[in-house]
This record gives structure tokens, C-alpha cells and sequence, in this order.
């Protein structure tokens, strides 16, 4: 998505990183499939020490592009794959407050207005960074 109109008229506009609008969120219900990440990574580790790293990224990814990548980017990319499978985006509409939020793995979203005024930097990062 790079745009998202809200019934206010405002065009919600996603086309960087860190937006301050712009959240993620996770079901309750794929906590426990999403947690398959560690499980995965581990397989990756146990596939290293046993010198099999490549027959594992080939059987895993399907694919024999990761051999000549770093275990980092390998990790990083697994859990990319949680990340792309079980999240998805919810937008706060900046002028009315309205939340937009992903329906499933379509590309609709949904509207709720707040109750009150408190919305304004609801998205706020809490990172310390």
C-alpha cells in the first residue's frame, strides 16, 4: 500500500519507514504459530554445527540464492517470513483519529473513530533508540 484515503479526505500516505501513523499488529490466535520463528532459527543453528547450513537453506527457502549470504541476513529473513505471514498494518488518520486496519490478508481496511481526544500519538514508538 502506498496510499489510504480516509473518509475525512485525508490521504494517508505510506512510502517510508518509521511513520509515526503507521503500526503493526499480530492476532492473539497466531501468537503460537508466529513463535515457530525460534524453532526455525534453531533448525538454522543445529544445521551449522552440523555442516549442513547449505542443504538446509536450499530445503528451507527453496531456493540456492542464501548460501553465499551471512547467517544474520538468513536470520533476518526468517523472521521476515513470520513478519510477512502474520502481520499486518493498522493507520491512524492524523486529522480524525480514525484507525484503519488491515482485514486479513486483503487489501481492505476497516475504520474505528476514538471515543475521545487522546488519540493523537497513539503510534508513538516506545524504543529508547
Amino acid at each position: 500500500m502506498s496510499k489510504l484515503s480516509c473518509i475525512c479526505g485525508h490521504i494517508i500516505v505510506d512510502q517510508t519507514d518509521n511513520i509515526s501513523y503507521k503500526a503493526h499488529f499480530i492476532r492473539n490466535q497466531d501468537i503460537d504459530a508466529i513463535d515457530n520463528q525460534v524453532e526455525d532459527i534453531n533448525n538454522f543453528v543445529n544445521a551449522i554445527k552440523n555442516g549442513e547450513r547449505n542443504k538446509w537453506l536450499k530445503k528451507y527457502f527453496e531456493s540456492e540464492i542464501y548460501q553465499n549470504l551471512p547467517d544474520s541476513t538468513v536470520i533476518s529473513d526468517i523472521i521476515s517470513k513470520y513478519n510477512l505471514e502474520y502481520q499486518n498494518d493498522m493507520f491512524l488518520c492524523e486529522k480524525c483519529g480514525r484507525i484503519k486496519i488491515q482485514k486479513g490478508d486483503e487489501n481492505k481496511f476497516i475504520s474505528f473513530l476514538p471515543e475521545d481526544n487522546h488519540w493523537i500519538d497513539i503510534f508513538k514508538g516506545l524504543s529508547k533508540s
